[in-house]
């Protein structure tokens, strides 16, 4: 009988371990730095880094906008969803070692939501947010604002954006459907010096 516990102990234990392997290497390994931004499972995390908050600041400026709330910094909005709620949180891997992040703010994912491309070292190329312009109202239909750099190759970012605010994960958020009719005409690109 002790020889038969030990054997099943033993199939158990081949059986976890492996898994256990698998399920560490599939995750990004120790503490999420901006510098590589693969090692950031979530834009939780990402938006957490040490520096992000001040690159970001750098990239967009301190203008105010009426976004999630009115008459705030871009960077604070941005901030505001990328460190919102995680189950809405996405992480994609684009072309030429960029990453997309995005996720909503906590408790409104109703269609809002930020989003920011960084390269394969951490420097922010592109943010963006989808927002119904809240100032004291809230506008009914959703918009989308794309910030990037007036000196930059800013096709395939402004590309992967679009794929980005009108793709299915998003658009599933929406509460109301007809908020995204004529969202083409909806779409601003903003570039910055």
């Amino acid at each position: 009988m002790c020889k038969l516990m030990r054997i099943v102990v033993l199939m158990l234990l081949l059986s976890v371990v492996p898994c256990s392997v698998f399920a560490a290497t599939a995750a990004p390994q120790g503490p999420c730095r901006i510098i590589d931004p693969a090692t950031c499972a979530d834009a939780n995390q990402l938006a957490r880094a040490s520096g992000f908050v001040t690159a970001l600041g750098h990239f967009v400026g301190d203008s105010k906008v009426n976004y999630f709330r009115g008459n705030r910094s871009i960077s604070e909005q941005a901030i505001s969803a990328l460190g919102g709620s995680a189950a809405s949180v996405q992480v994609l891997s684009l072309a030429d070692k960029h990453y997309l992040f995005s996720a909503c703010p906590a408790r409104d994912c109703g269609g809002s939501a930020a989003a920011v491309i960084v390269n394969e070292y951490g420097q922010i190329e592109a943010v963006a947010f989808s927002s119904f312009h809240c100032d004291t109202a809230c506008d009914d239909v959703r918009h989308l604002d794309f910030y990037v750099r007036k000196d930059g190759d800013n096709t395939p970012l402004i590309a992967a954006l679009k794929a980005w605010g009108t793709g299915d994960p998003l658009k599933s958020t929406v509460w109301r459907p007809e908020a995204d009719q004529g969202l083409d005409g909806r779409m601003d690109v903003h570039t910055l010096p």
